[in-house]
């Protein structure tokens, strides 16, 4: 802002001041025009009012403002930039050829250096306003001009640029130095106007890029609940026209928002599901509060369901980690599996894999999950053994609200819904109650589930992959089994061998294992005995069973001479020997009547060294009638 001179004592000594310096400059005081030193080569003047077009532009529209008061009663208008250089002239016709004469005219420098004591030069200098009375003028040929000149600043305070008004001495009083401060002033407070309005369109450019830039459809709403503004995602997902903005977000769409609760309370909601033309979404809405408490209106936020369930598979973990990289072993039968695993993943077929507990079967469904061309999509696993039956069907097919006491507000997904597009493993399909295996055939053959407690059905693209220690043919014959969803599931199937049939892979995975848990070097850790004793077990919890073992000796071990003892495992304990008659459920029935004899009792140390749960235990031993004394 531009400060006026305290009093004309302060005015006249800036002005005797720069009459010395002009001296020291050897400005000839009669002179009759800017030296043509002074002059912008062709073509700079342009550059120049370019490169401060914003200050010109301004600048220029408020002088011709002024300039239109005072027509015609004497006076002439000049804008020159920080360094000295005429911008800009406006005047009466007989001051304008007087300036011409004197080079005072865009492309000259005026400055105390070109032309001494000068109101453009003085306020350059001095960078306060200033009224230089005709005889006060350096140049003789100029006395007969009066100046007042004002300093134009930035926002920031730097110099701008230098407003002057001039006129015949005997026109001209200190009084019209208030008129080009205000000019100066104005060209500021202008300059401030368009800085602000710069940044609220830069403002609404970077939240217009940041509603398209989503994934997300998302409409603001006013308070009366009017469509403030919308994304192409959410017109699209919603058949909203481009003009919808401010008529009724009720009146375009079937959606029942109960928007008066949202704003005359500040109640929003989550995530109700919700159709639109790209298939089923969730709507959220956020009310929009001020500081003060006031509702001014509501944001709208619609998600596809695709992108929620890849949502849910990042945030519960249901995505496939392990490849066909993972599987450690060159044993022939264990080749023989992971070919066929490596067809398996090349189709969409349904697979059932074979194998005891412990084995890798989930192993196996993962890399052939990875290897597939669905390997970016959902991969959800769900162990049908270790769920309760009347809980198994919300966790197949999920459950809309209030469809049982103690459902979640606003519904749940099932495992089938969240696996679509992706694949979905279902561990231990044998033990699947026979009601939940007619209702997983008819999914598969439709494409399409309805969730507990709801009325639309949802379709599904999914590739099924089971597992089962059980021998599904045996109990098809038992009719715990459908036939019919057996050869819905097991269009390709894999066996996987038990450690103690491929023995010739255990030195690679106690090697892997050794690794993973951080100790390299097993033979430096490992005597002869011990390891002769690992080759010779029967590992009857399999590849499972060996890694806990391995991680539990490590740390036993702490570093030194690793143990016999420190794995849990009996060293007169040799390997099974099994009559290749021997059915999965007879080799399991038995290796768990040994481990159970073994462990005297004791259900932790049982499942521990089988590589399973204690849950998972006591199914086994009521399956297999097993009698048992519980330590």
């Amino acid at each position: 802002m531009s400060v006026l001179p305290k009093n004309l004592q302060d005015m006249e000594l800036s002005i005797a001041h720069s009459h010395e310096r002009s001296k020291v400059y050897k400005v000839d005081p009669n002179i009759t025009k800017a030296p043509e030193s002074s002059r912008l080569r062709p073509g700079e003047l342009k550059e120049r009012i370019e490169s401060q077009k914003t200050f010109y532009t301004i600048a220029k529209e408020q002088i011709d403002k002024l300039y239109n008061l005072l027509r015609g009663t004497g006076f002439c208008m000049a804008l020159a930039d920080k360094d000295g250089y005429v911008l800009y002239i406006v005047g009466d016709a007989d001051l304008e050829e007087h300036f011409r004469k004197r080079n005072c005219i865009p492309g000259y420098r005026w400055t105390e250096m070109d032309m001494g004591t000068c109101a453009i030069g003085l306020t350059l200098v001095d960078k306060k306003p200033i009224f230089v009375p005709g005889n006060k003028m350096y140049a003789t040929l100029a006395q007969t001009i009066s100046n007042s000149g004002a300093p134009v600043f930035d926002l920031d305070g730097s110099l701008l640029g230098v407003v002057s008004l001039s006129g015949y001495t005997e026109k001209m009083h200190i009084h019209t130095l208030g008129l080009v401060c205000q000019a100066a002033e104005a060209v500021t407070s202008h300059l401030k106007e368009q800085l602000h309005s710069k940044e609220l369109a830069i403002k609404n450019k970077y939240m217009s890029a940041l509603l398209e830039a989503g994934t997300k459809g998302i409409v603001t709403i006013d308070p009366t609940g009017r469509i403030v503004q919308t994304n192409k995602k959410a017109r699209t997902m919603l058949d909203l026209a481009e003009d919808c903005i401010g008529k009724p977000f009720s009146s375009l769409t079937k959606i029942n928002l109960n928007f008066e609760q949202a704003v005359q309370k500040g109640k929003g909601f989550l995530a109700r599901e919700i159709n639109t033309n790209k298939g089923n979404g969730f709507l959220a809405l956020d009310p929009v509060m001020m500081k003060n408490g006031e509702i001014v209106g509501a944001i709208l936020t619609i998600t596809e369901k695709k992108e929620m369930v890849q949502l849910a598979m990042e945030m519960t973990g249901a995505k496939a980690h392990f490849t066909f990289d993972s599987i450690v072993g060159s044993s022939p039968r264990l080749l023989e599996a992971v070919e066929i695993a490596k067809i398996a993943a090349k189709n969409t077929a349904s697979l059932l894999l074979y194998g005891e507990t412990g084995t890798g079967k989930e192993l196996f469904a993962q890399a052939i999950h990875n290897a597939s061309d669905r390997s970016d999509r959902p991969f959800v696993a769900l162990n049908c053994g270790a769920i309760p039956s009347e809980l198994l069907e919300s966790e197949l097919f999920g459950y809309e609200e209030g469809a049982f006491t103690g459902a979640q507000k606003g519904g749940r997904p099932g495992k089938l819904e969240l696996a679509d597009t992706g694949t979905l493993f279902l561990d231990e399909i044998g033990d699947m109650p026979l009601n939940m295996q007619v209702k997983l055939l008819r999914a598969l053959q439709t494409e399409e589930i309805r969730r507990v407690g709801g009325i639309k059905t949802i379709p599904i693209d999914i590739r099924i992959i089971s597992a089962t220690n059980k021998d599904l043919k045996k109990e098809i014959e038992k009719e715990r089994f459908r036939p019919d969803l057996y050869y819905r599931i097991s269009t390709l199937s894999i066996v996987i061998p038990p450690l103690r049939e491929r023995r010739e892979d255990i030195p690679h995975l106690v090697e892997y294992f050794f690794k993973r848990f951080g100790t390299s070097g097993t033979q430096k850790h490992l005597s002869t005995k011990v390891s002769s004793l690992i080759m010779n077990y029967s590992w009857p919890g399999n590849v499972r069973q060996l890694e806990s073992s391995i991680e539990r000796a490590i740390h036993l071990a702490d570093g030194k001479m690793i143990k016999a003892e420190y794995f849990g495992i009996d060293e007169s304990t040799g390997p099974i020997r099994t009559d290749q008659d021997m059915t999965l459920e007879e080799i399991e029935k038995k290796v768990i009547e040994e481990s159970l004899q073994k462990h005297g009792g004791n259900m932790s140390g049982c499942a521990k060294s089988l590589g399973i749960s204690r849950p998972t235990l006591y199914r086994k031993l009521e399956k297999y009638r097993i009698s048992y004394q519980e330590q």
